[in-house]
């Protein structure tokens, strides 16, 4: 399995257990800009809810992001 094709899974993963209305909206790198002392290898992962609000979850892999955001969906109450 690529690392494109890990990366896809864990999306899918992450999509499916979210709570009911959430949308995952997006995962980014947690650069706050291109110089070298805003540089960061964490990945951010975000997620829109039902009434519009908007939780993220950042880790040190992209695939853990994904994963923790849902978690904390979930610890958080946000279920159905």
């Amino acid at each position: 399995m690529t690392e494109s094709d890990e990366l896809t899974a864990a999306w899918n993963r992450a999509t499916a257990a979210l709570p009911v209305g959430w949308t995952l909206d997006r995962l980014q790198c947690a650069s706050a800009s291109l110089a070298a002392e805003h540089r960061s290898e964490d990945w951010i992962a975000v997620a829109i809810g039902p009434d519009g609000e908007e939780r993220s979850h950042r880790a040190t892999d992209a695939a853990a992001a994904l994963t923790g955001l849902a978690a904390s969906l979930h610890s958080a109450g946000h279920f159905s």
